[in-house]
């Protein structure tokens, strides 16, 4: 967990803080502290309304809630400060996710921000996909969102209680499953666990409780796990809600178990930009 202050030292340029990503480029294997120097430069770049700071692959793609847009446009032009922000950091698949909170201009209500970054062995931006969640957005509460209970979101595991990849993703996966059969799907969920949506807190130690969505039948579509971070125990799956809604959830785990929850929900989207990265169909979730 991170909070931002606007005065706050900005790199040179996000190429130049990552010219040693791949010292071995036969394992593919990004550093965590090279990964965090680029979350940071982004945001810092963001703040700036600077797209030119970043280092962009000839491939690279941008989108916003779904819409493929040029850096520069959309929010780019309205970003102020960034107050606070919370990552999942994949060293395997050079990738990263962040929640954060995002002052935008003519705006009271701090903005929700979702941002997956990936890179390629140059260390060059090839994906940024971007999810704006502002005070219209479903459970809006941008006062929530920095709230922990127990475990520190970026705090690192110790070796014994990591879990695999694939357990990772399974747990995520069943936990989108349970929205479609609640009463057929088992879920590995820690005591207490807990969940928050937009920052609006929506359960009380005990995460399978669902709420309006108890009674089954909603399916969450278009799913991807492209951000695993092995180390602190966090798998981020992103889904459409309902086959509707633009989400991604994060997911905190300790010894297999699921202990919290945080989500990023925005706008209804169909597609979400990133078809070629999803799993065909219904249920079931494509793996990196």
């Amino acid at each position: 967990m991170r909070t931002w202050h606007p005065k706050r030292r900005i790199g040179t340029c996000v190429v130049l803080c990552l010219a040693a990503f791949l010292s071995n480029a036969a394992d593919a294997q990004c550093t965590r502290q090279d990964l965090s120097a680029l979350i940071d430069d982004y945001l810092s770049a963001l703040s700036a309304n600077a797209p030119g700071r970043l280092a962009l692959a000839s491939d690279a793609r941008y989108t916003e809630n779904g819409r493929i847009m040029d850096p520069g446009d959309g929010f780019w032009q309205t970003a102020g400060d960034v107050t606070f922000s919370r990552s999942a950091i994949d060293t395997g698949q050079c990738g990263t996710v962040t929640q954060a909170l995002v002052d935008e201009d003519g705006v009271d209500v701090q903005t929700i921000y979702g941002v997956r970054l990936r890179v390629n062995d140059s260390a060059e931006l090839t994906d940024i996909e971007t999810y704006i969640a502002r005070a219209t957005e479903f459970a809006h509460n941008p006062e929530g969102v920095p709230d922990e209970d127990g475990d520190d979101w970026e705090a690192l595991l110790p070796p014994a209680e990591q879990s695999s990849r694939e357990t990772l993703i399974a747990a995520a996966n069943a936990y989108f499953d349970m929205f479609f059969d609640p009463q057929g799907t088992e879920v590995p969920f820690a005591t207490p666990c807990n969940r928050w949506e937009n920052g609006t807190r929506t359960t009380r130690d005990d995460c399978s409780n669902m709420g309006p969505a108890s009674a089954g039948g909603m399916e969450m579509t278009h799913r991807r796990f492209p951000v695993v971070d092995l180390e602190a125990g966090i798998v981020v799956g992103f889904v459409l809600f309902a086959d509707s809604l633009l989400d991604f959830h994060m997911f905190k785990l300790r010894n297999g178990q699921i202990t919290q929850i945080q989500s990023v929900i925005g706008p209804r989207a169909n597609p979400t930009g990133w078809s070629d990265q999803e799993t065909p169909g219904g249920r079931g979730g494509a793996q990196p």
